[in-house]
């Protein structure tokens, strides 16, 4: 499903309502009629006492057409407008006018008695519709504003937003002073990408597209580069096996992982590498550990290489691993490989060679200390792997920079790179270097700890090695390295969960994506 920023949205619904004369009112009675379908959905009481906080925009005209449905079914609604009627404009005052005409229970915000009973009734309502602010949001909330928001967050009982939860950036996903933490956000048209990103996916609690009317053909007609990852990802580049294939039909990808101390990072990938796949897998490790490979993963082929004094890889591995990759599909380099000198060298090397894909992680980018022109004679073949903290020195910015703008920060340094990246953390961000990019919907907090990255690069290795295309590769291993990371959450609980418990969660939630649920479980 394509995901939108405010801008992008607002030109969709212009197009739809100029271009082919949909009127902005038959969208709003379609977006407030899904904001009551949602609340009825999810309640069974055939008489709620319902709240409903309304701004002066469009966002507010939306609670008002919920306002009137709900009064029809029997329910008790009370509406409450955050600003002066005089204010109200265009449709919502459309709205604001039929209510009265109505004479349903509407006040204004104006005094302390007001806000005062504002409260109460919050505390006593079943449901709370914030119907506030929408995507145009361009201000600091507060004074009167912020007390609206806290009158919205103190209900008890269910929160739904209209469109974005008020006070949050529908663009980036953080909140512009205070901000409503809904239960349940239901967005109009296509999700903003405020509402998939965290922060703003904490604020939003669980979201639902509403389909409000608006024609495919709209926005087929739009360019838009923003995608939320799902399991078509992964669908697409795990057909069925055909019966007369053999190892080397799934292709061959050489790991160079590993150094004293951290020989565990090689193992993960290879594991994950071996679950993701891939037909054959060789690990390249520095000598002294090759016998630790062989006891830990006995599926996967150990290659030594030329180490220094202090058990890493020496700029002498670089002669044996140009003769390791010749006869290999894909190489995956980076985890645990430590930042010597010698394995900057090394890398920096190795990363000038050219005809065959590759995945690029952590202190391999470390080592590039920012130089992202060295990626770029690899272009697009290549994906990059980096954690906030890697992306930054990457970008030669901050991490708070880095985070403040995910989307921003991936495409940057797609664009500067030219290779595919996937910027990791909740909502991992896949970017491509011509602007297109996704956002990833699996994954939970067990996932941070260590090893889960590792998994991560050798899945992607795998599927270069089977021929898929670095997007291809690094959306698929992104989705169900996190739906696995779901599943095993939902095992063994998230703070107990570790890396291997990822692998082994692969095969099962692979199985589950391509065949259903009971096949998954038999």
């Amino acid at each position: 499903m394509k995901t939108v920023t405010p801008s992008q949205m607002r030109e969709i619904d212009r197009r739809t309502i100029e271009d082919l004369g949909i009127s902005s009112l038959v969208l709003m009675e379609s977006a407030g009629l899904a904001l009551l379908d949602e609340i009825e959905s999810r309640t069974q009481d055939p008489r709620l006492r319902v709240t409903i906080v309304c701004g002066p925009g469009n966002n507010g005209g939306d609670g008002m057409v919920a306002a009137r449905h709900l009064a029809d079914r029997g329910h008790e609604v009370v509406t409450f407008l955050a600003a002066p009627r005089s204010s109200f404009s265009g449709d919502a005052k459309v709205q604001l006018r039929t209510l009265t005409r109505l004479e349903m229970d509407v006040s204004v915000l104006s005094s302390p008695s007001s806000f005062e009973r504002a409260f109460r009734r919050a505390g006593e309502s079943d449901v709370l519709v914030d119907a506030l602010f929408g995507t145009g949001l361009g201000r600091t909330v507060e004074g009167s504003w912020a007390q609206c928001v806290s009158i919205i967050n103190s209900c008890p009982g269910l929160v739904i937003s209209a469109d974005v939860p008020s006070g949050l950036d529908a663009r980036t996903g953080h909140p512009l002073g205070d901000c409503v933490t809904a239960d349940v956000t239901v967005t109009f048209g296509l999700p903003k990408t405020g509402l998939v990103i965290f922060p703003g996916a904490q604020f939003a609690g669980e979201v639902v597209v509403a389909d409000i009317g608006i024609p495919r053909s709209v926005i087929d007609s739009m360019e838009l580069p923003g995608e939320l990852l799902g399991s078509d990802a992964v669908e697409r580049v795990y057909e069925e096996r055909w019966p007369d294939t053999h190892k080397g039909s799934y292709g061959h990808l050489l790991l160079c992982c590993g150094s004293a101390g951290k020989l565990g990072a090689g193992i993960l990938a290879s594991r994950g590498a071996l679950r993701a796949g891939a037909g054959l897998v060789t690990l390249a490790v520095p000598a002294s550990a090759l016998h630790q490979v062989d006891a830990a993963t006995p599926e996967v082929m150990a290659a030594p290489l030329h180490e220094t004094a202090e058990g890493s890889f020496s700029r002498l591995g670089v002669h044996g691993l140009r003769k390791l990759i010749r006869e290999r599909d894909a190489l995956a380099i980076g985890p645990g490989i430590s930042t010597h000198p010698e394995v900057g060298e090394l890398v920096r090397e190795v990363l000038k060679w050219e005809g065959f894909p590759a995945v690029v992680d952590a202190d391999a980018l470390n080592v590039l200390e920012g130089d992202l022109e060295l990626l770029r004679p690899r272009g697009p073949h290549t994906v990059i792997t980096p954690h906030p903290g890697e992306m930054s020195r990457l970008l030669g910015s901050s991490t708070k920079d880095v985070q403040s703008d995910r989307i921003g920060a991936a495409l940057e340094c797609a664009g500067r790179s030219g290779c595919v990246v996937v910027l990791k953390g909740a909502g991992t961000v896949v970017a491509h270097p011509d602007g297109t990019f996704y956002i990833n919907t699996t994954g939970n907090p067990g996932m941070a700890s260590g090893g889960t990255g590792d998994v991560l690069t050798g899945m992607i290795g795998a599927l270069l090695a089977r021929g898929c295309s670095s997007m291809e590769s690094a959306a698929a291993s992104v989705f169900l390295h996190g739906a696995a990371g779901d599943m095993a959450a939902e095992k063994i609980s998230e703070h107990s969960l570790t890396a291997t418990d990822i692998v082994e969660c692969l095969g099962p939630t692979l199985n589950q994506m391509r065949n259903g649920v009971e096949n998954a479980e038999s």
